[in-house]
């Protein structure tokens, strides 16, 4: 979230004032970008062009990949601009390196109470967490699923491969022992 104030308590009039820019601005939502490029790029460095210079109605950041082993990417962007990076392929809520006075995703329950190096803190965990795992993505489980990238938050997880043609979820849900658990059976397509 873009912050034109510092203290915690105004992180409203920023979320405000940041959804006021992004109805005003009629760029493309940056999901319907990606719709339209999975519609309509036939290649990776199409896909990729695309997603770096369309101009989106609010930040994201997209992880993309091919199907050749040098094909894959972190595209952070904004509402014009883009930072494109290709050797670590990682992604969390905050940008990489961190900007100023942009603040990583925050959980609606630390809205009012956390500061933006919390956050940022958080966000740099899970993104060197899953940079740094070198286990195999295993037909079993989810064994990358563990703390810090397992949060209070966690709904989701999910491993591709366009190469293999293979895509694996697995649902998680809170339960009393304060993370959430795997909850369903693997999903392989």
């Amino acid at each position: 979230m873009w912050r034109r104030t510092r203290h915690p308590w105004l992180r409203i009039y920023d979320l405000a004032a940041n959804a006021l820019h992004t109805w005003l601005n009629r760029h493309m939502p940056p999901d319907q970008l990606l719709r339209w490029v999975f519609e309509t790029c036939e290649t990776y460095a199409a896909a990729k062009s695309v997603l770096e210079k369309t101009p989106v109605a609010r930040p994201v950041i997209y992880t993309l990949i091919g199907c050749a082993p040098d094909e894959r990417c972190v595209i952070e962007r904004t509402e014009n601009g883009f930072v494109t990076r290709e050797d670590e392929t990682s992604a969390a809520n905050d940008w990489v390196p961190n900007r100023p006075r942009w603040e990583a995703r925050i959980a609606a329950a630390r809205f009012l109470t956390w500061s933006s190096a919390e956050a940022a803190a958080g966000s740099r965990d899970r993104q060197g967490a899953l940079a740094g795992w070198r286990g195999p993505l295993s037909r079993r489980g989810f064994d990358w699923v563990k703390p810090p990238v397992l949060n209070p938050y966690t709904r989701l997880a999910v491993t591709m491969s366009p190469a293999r043609a293979s895509l694996r979820v697995a649902g998680y849900e809170m339960t009393t022992a304060g993370l959430p658990e795997q909850v369903t059976q693997i999903c392989e397509i």
